[in-house]
């Protein structure tokens, strides 16, 4: 199944980072980080930049691109360039002069920026961006959620087809290809990460590999699709054999914790105290000092995006945004508990939209 996304909703998007232009006092936009061309105009090679002006926009790519933006480009108009980017928007705008071009400081390197100065001397100013343009792309629409509940679907399915062919007989490499294997079969383009599978005393590390060591005890294992340019990230913690009384204890003050920043997520909410309600679950049972992380993320064109969810985050949660609700405890020398599943602001609170069972038994699911 493929969704296809529509010019007016391109439209709606390239409307959102004008009305961005107006209020920092600009004249156009140069986007160069690729998952925001790409929720621009649908571009999904790995070389190209958009010029958004005030009353139409360009696509800059090189030749290895002309077939495929073609095909996939909407709403800006293609030009395929024989030397640089840099060169070919200069050219585009020398006959306009003196604009203020905005550009994301956290997308564009230093040397780039020196570069494109250089080539826009007395033809454009470059600004950096004082917002983030990150936060346009964190509430998705309706066809944005389709193909990540699609994807969802897909590493669900792929996380039990693994535990029926590798189950505890296995190595943590084993359980690792066997689901991104079985993802790619389901239509995944392939994972958003690398897959994470780590049991024993190394699931207190936090983003472990994958081992040679057989299956054993409780078992983090962290992964996610792309399906359609859309990531998933989903954690469940496994038994596969023995598992601690205290991990026991502190698998619970995850789940504990998961419910608690649920009843406090919903428009409105400052994602900092969405992070400091579960935090205050896992402190209270006793494992403050083993949570060291955020409580989770933005999922979208990135696997990691906004809104962050941390103790530190001033987001502001809104209708249509997708997180992360990723409590965990991390004990050295014993092992690590993670439970994450994804989340979607409603207009009444918030859902998941995981549907796997958090249990720690393999035979639940």
């Amino acid at each position: 199944m493929r969704f296809e996304t529509s010019p007016g909703e391109f439209e709606k998007r390239r409307k959102r980072y004008r009305e961005f232009m107006a209020r920092e006092g600009l004249d156009g936009l140069l986007v160069t980080h690729l998952p925001d061309v790409r929720y621009l105009c649908g571009f999904s090679g790995s070389s190209g930049m958009a010029l958004l002006l005030r009353g139409g926009g360009f696509f800059l790519t090189d030749f290895r691109y002309r077939e495929q933006s073609a095909l996939e480009v909407v709403g800006l108009r293609p030009v395929i360039y024989e030397t640089n980017a840099e060169e070919a928007a200069a050219g585009l705008l020398r006959r306009r002069g003196g604009l203020r071009l905005g550009f994301d400081p956290a997308a564009l390197s230093y040397a780039g920026v020196v570069s494109l100065r250089r080539r826009l001397k007395g033809v454009a100013g470059l600004v950096p961006l004082k917002g983030s343009l990150a936060l346009l792309r964190a509430t998705k629409s309706p066809s944005e959620l389709k193909r990540i509940a699609m994807g969802i679907g897909i590493a669900e399915k792929a996380f039990v087809k693994a535990l029926e062919e590798v189950g505890g007989d296995g190595t943590e490499f084993a359980f690792a290809a066997a689901v991104d294997a079985a993802a790619r079969n389901m239509g995944a383009e392939g994972p958003s990460f690398e897959t994470i599978v780590a049991g024993g005393s190394r699931g207190a590390l936090v983003h472990a590999s994958p081992s040679r060591r057989r299956l054993g005890g409780a078992t983090v294992i962290d992964w996610g699709v792309v399906f359609e340019g859309y990531c998933t990230d989903t954690t469940r913690t496994v038994a596969f054999g023995k598992v601690p009384p205290r991990l026991r204890k502190a698998h619970r003050a995850v789940l504990d914790a998961q419910e608690r920043a649920m009843e406090v997520a919903r428009p409105g909410a400052k994602a900092g105290d969405v992070d400091r309600a579960a935090r205050e679950v896992i402190e209270k049972a006793g494992f403050g000092e083993a949570f060291g992380h955020g409580l989770g993320h933005g999922v979208g064109l990135e696997v990691h995006e906004r809104p962050y969810v941390g103790r530190a985050s001033n987001d502001i949660l809104e209708e249509g945004m997708v997180f992360t609700n990723e409590p965990g405890v991390y004990l050295h020398g014993t092992g690590g508990v993670r439970v994450e599943d994804m989340v979607l602001v409603t207009r009444d609170g918030a859902e998941f939209l995981t549907t796997l069972p958090r249990s720690l038994g393999p035979s639940d699911y």
